[in-house]
């Protein structure tokens, strides 16, 4: 499992395996960072970044102190939602830019790229305003469960389908603040009591038991 602590809130069993410490997280920050950097080169005017709350603001707060080319912060908020036991797919958008983008150099930064519903989305979204350029970074990605024709410029880790927590990542909105990302124990989130509509409170918003919304755990 790998040497770790945990909060008061919770015991050690919750977390089933350690994927990346504290040390690794921050290694691999500052090599993105560079990646970037280096991608970008020298900028007319400063790159707009943008933060998809609420998962990725663990990440994105350690990435931007990584840069060193000029940049300022947007963020967005989406939530996918559905009815019954199955997710529509469908996405909306609860928190848009304050800023106008267009013409501009645009860097998304992701927490986790599941199946890519909503980066989709996104990017449809952001390309309709004619910045550019759009780029994705993502700290992780669950590559066998992406759509097809969805990607990202640059990746932390590509990852198993696990329900991983920590830094950022939740599920009923606990984990977030652990400062690791692990794989959530399958036992946590099947004692999960459901909602009404026969779904369970995963992430931001409430995502069906038997399809994959951000960060969900397939059916057995």
């Amino acid at each position: 499992m790998g040497d770790f602590e945990v909060p008061k809130f919770m015991v050690k069993e919750e977390i089933e395996t350690l994927l990346y410490s504290p040390e690794d997280i921050k290694k691999r920050c500052k090599e993105l960072g560079a990646e970037i950097d280096a991608a970008y080169g020298k900028l007319d005017k400063p790159l707009i970044i943008i933060c998809t709350l609420k998962g990725a603001a663990v990440f994105f707060a350690d990435l931007v102190r990584e840069l060193h080319i000029d940049h300022v912060w947007e963020f967005m908020s989406f939530s996918s939602y559905g009815t019954g036991t199955t997710s529509s797919g469908a996405v909306q958008m609860v928190l848009d830019l304050k800023m106008d983008i267009g013409g501009r150099d645009v860097l998304v930064v992701e927490d986790i790229l599941d199946t890519g519903n909503t980066l989709k989305y996104m990017i449809k979204q952001l390309y309709a305003r004619e910045p550019k350029s759009v780029k994705t970074v993502v700290l992780l990605h669950k590559t066998e469960m992406t759509i097809p024709g969805i990607s990202a410029e640059f990746i932390g880790w590509q990852i198993p389908n696990k329900f991983v927590v920590g830094y950022g990542l939740d599920f009923a909105q606990k984990y977030r603040g652990l400062p690791f990302i692990g794989v959530l124990a399958p036992w946590v989130y099947k004692k999960q009591d459901k909602v009404a509509d026969g779904s369970i409170l995963n992430g931001d918003v409430t995502l069906p038991q038997s399809n994959s919304g951000a960060n969900s755990p397939l059916p057995p």
